[in-house]
């Protein structure tokens, strides 16, 4: 069934399930706004935004929502992560091994896998879930009255964040599933109406620059509304500008990139190496920029990795272990830790980007975006400017900047060739955003092999598991098959077919 089906098969059943216990109340889906009865004031605008960001992964399963998708697909299809013996679940296996179908749940993760299975059976938010949620708010946000300053300037607030949640819910499938990044290739299909008949509407792909070109409209719409406020837990000017300079690096559209990253750096300040652990505790919200925010009864990114006090099911690459100066270097201690206590049969390496929370295990807000990521886009965008001048000089400040606010002592480098700076870029952005959803997308945007060399003594991926080039299928996520088989307008992608 296509990606609209799900929604409203849950939403049915559970109309059928009240209807029975309330025979004498007009039933509505609660898992979908009905706008034009549920909105009629400011006051129903601003709970139905607390909905829509909702809608991202607020749920009590434990980490396989929206809301994580891309940190979860990183992990397992880039060579941060590896998958140790003590993993006994199977869980996430298939796609760590590149072995991946179209029916393996994990790989819907930002297409949207709906049911998942648990104690009770929960309803979990997806890309296109929350883009229909928007969609549904801005068909009638035009009729709701606002009269004093406060509700027109809330209103105005609303629309902007609207639309830049629909560009980055679009954004978050297209360079997931888009055939490859370039202009010609498969999309996505760009979700701008209601489906009000579910199962008649059957979307087919965009190319990849038709969907681009919408992703930008929206955040250019955006950016008519949108400003800044002080609240990370919601979109502000600042997030929309890091979402386009994330979109432009994307495109190459490398000056736009550049400029987008600097109207965010000339805004948000890096976080001091005293401040830096305190981001991942949440004890502070220091150089973030947008997050998603979790409370105790919410999923649990950290659970992902360390599912309980004496399993780890995947754990830090020594690649990526090796790669930093563990003694000066605060994002080592702070984003892993070598335990040597747990006993034979038992990994050391453990991720702890996400264990910092002292009364809840793996309990963190996600954070979307941050303001080291702007350093690191204009630095690649400087790299690769053939118009700005001293592009060179530019971008190896941006990346001695970053390590300075990171590394004790650090003695600043200067790069002479375009190849030096990007390796160099790349292999910060590996260090940097760990754990943050961004790897696996960064090697597809280059076509660039996945190595996960050197192995780990206890490493169980297999022989066939250590490096995978942009020639294979296991390279790529394939389309969900329950929206292949549902949908005869969608088209696999080529090496899935």
């Amino acid at each position: 069934m296509n990606f609209r089906y799900l929604n409203y098969l849950f939403c049915t059943s559970l109309i059928v399930l009240t209807f029975s216990c309330k025979k004498n109340l007009e039933i509505l889906p609660s898992d979908a706004i009905v706008a034009d009865r549920a909105i009629t004031s400011v006051a129903d605008l601003e709970q139905a935004m607390i909905g829509v960001y909702g809608s991202m992964g607020n749920t009590n399963v434990q980490y396989r929502t929206a809301g994580n998708a891309d940190i979860i697909i990183s992990s397992l299809m880039s060579d941060e992560n590896y998958l140790p013996a003590e993993n006994a679940s199977g869980i996430g296996v298939n796609m760590y091994k590149w072995q991946i179908s179209q029916d393996d749940q994990n790989a819907w993760a930002n297409w949207g896998s709906s049911l998942v299975v648990t104690n009770p059976v929960t309803y979990t938010g997806s890309n296109y879930a929350v883009i229909d949620r928007v969609n549904r708010v801005l068909r009638v946000i035009d009729d709701i009255p606002a009269t004093t300053n406060d509700e027109i300037v809330k209103k105005t607030r609303f629309r902007g964040e609207l639309f830049a949640l629909r560009a980055f819910c679009h954004f978050r499938v297209l360079k997931s599933y888009a055939e490859n990044y370039e202009p010609q290739s498969l999309g996505v299909p760009y979700m701008e109406s209601i489906n009000d008949a579910p199962g008649k509407v059957k979307p087919s792909r965009l190319t990849v620059g038709e969907t681009f070109a919408k992703i930008e409209r929206d955040l250019e719409e955006s950016k008519k509304y949108i400003s800044n406020y002080g609240e990370v837990t919601r979109l502000s000017l600042n997030a929309v500008n890091a979402l386009r300079a994330r979109v432009f690096l994307f495109e190459k559209q490398w000056d736009k990139a550049a400029a987008a990253a600097t109207e965010v750096i000339n805004t948000v300040a890096l976080a001091t190496r005293a401040e830096f652990p305190g981001i991942w505790s949440d004890a502070n919200s220091a150089e973030v920029i947008w997050k998603l925010k979790k409370d105790t009864d919410n999923d649990k990114i950290g659970l992902f990795y360390k599912p309980s006090s004496t399993v780890v099911e995947y754990a830090a690459s020594l690649k990526l272990i090796n790669s930093f100066n563990q003694a000066d270097d605060i994002r080592f201690s702070t984003y892993i830790k070598i335990d040597n206590t747990r006993g034979a049969g038992k990994t050391p390496y453990l991720v702890n980007k996400y264990a910092h929370n002292a009364t809840t295990a793996g309990l963190a807000d996600i954070k979307l975006f941050r303001v080291a990521e702007m350093y690191l886009i204009r630095a690649e965008a400087y790299a690769e400017s053939n118009t700005i001048a001293n592009n060179f000089a530019l971008a190896s400040a941006d990346l001695n900047t970053l390590r300075n606010a990171r590394i004790q002592n650090y003695v600043p480098v200067t790069y002479s060739t375009k190849q030096e700076l990007i390796d160099a870029v790349y292999w910060e952005r590996f260090k940097e955003l760990a754990f943050e959803g961004h790897r696996y997308f960064d090697l597809r945007r280059r076509n660039l092999a996945i190595d996960r060399n050197p192995i780990a003594p206890d490493d169980a991926g297999g022989t066939n598991s250590v490096r995978i080039t942009s020639t294979e299928r296991g390279y790529y996520l394939p389309i969900p098959g329950f929206e292949i088989r549902a949908n005869e307008n969608m088209v696999q992608n080529p090496l899935y077919k």
